[in-house]
């Protein structure tokens, strides 16, 4: 909120100055819904190591991407969701919203995002879990044909890539307490909404307060 006052509006106020008046105009933030983390074997795969190491820290824009699938129950019906993270600002390169758990999910955003950034100076480390998506020949082959470094986590091991995790509870959350996406019949248009206002819209205090896109896009000029 402190980030957002200035951001819009230009007005530069301490935290707890905001905690003070929000809580006398009884306006709470979200909270998050912590979810217990559950752990596995901690196997890295056979093909495709844990390059990433829980080193969350880009110095470039498309230096270390994250990707990861969640679940999006909607008027009865699952639908399933895949994002491209940039670690440098973490903005949402590429999505894809689908109602089939199938090995396009993350294909094709993934080949879209690639086809846009051939001209990338240096290599893109792309980090995922042990999906069997992430694994599949056609996915890995199309890393290949652009030259992605290839990682993933270990096995039953959400930590290692908890940039995601953490992103995905709070864009959940966003598109069922801000968005009220339940109530709307595109489920589609609601996400690309959900995605705009985290690219666009949410200033991050790790970016100085401002949101991902204006953060990259003052980098490049």
């Amino acid at each position: 909120m402190q980030d957002m006052l200035a951001l819009q509006f230009g007005l530069v106020v301490s935290d707890p100055t905001v905690l003070k008046s929000m809580q006398r105009l009884h306006i709470h933030g979200y909270t998050r819904q912590r979810k217990k983390q559950s752990f596995g074997s901690g196997m890295e795969h056979s093909r495709f190591p844990d390059l990433l190491k829980r080193d969350f820290k880009a110095t470039a824009p498309l230096q270390k991407v994250l990707t990861d699938i969640t679940y999006i129950k909607h008027q009865g019906k699952w639908h399933y969701l895949a994002a491209y993270l940039d670690l440098y600002n973490n903005e949402i390169l590429e999505w894809e919203l689908s109602d089939r758990f199938d090995n396009f999910l993350v294909m094709r955003p993934a080949e879209r995002l690639l086809k846009r950034t051939e001209s990338t100076p240096h290599p893109i480390l792309l980090h995922s879990d042990q999906g069997v998506q992430y694994s599949s020949a056609g996915y890995c082959n199309l890393l290949t044909k652009y030259n992605v470094i290839q990682s993933m986590s270990r096995a039953g091991m959400p930590r290692d890539i908890a940039v995601m995790e953490s992103f995905w509870g709070r864009f959940k959350d966003t598109l069922r307490k801000h968005f009220r996406f339940w109530e709307k019949d595109n489920l589609h248009a609601v996400v690309e909404q959900c995605v705009h206002y985290f690219n666009f819209i949410r200033p991050l205090r790790k970016l100085n307060g401002k949101p991902p896109a204006l953060f990259r896009s003052e980098l490049v000029a």
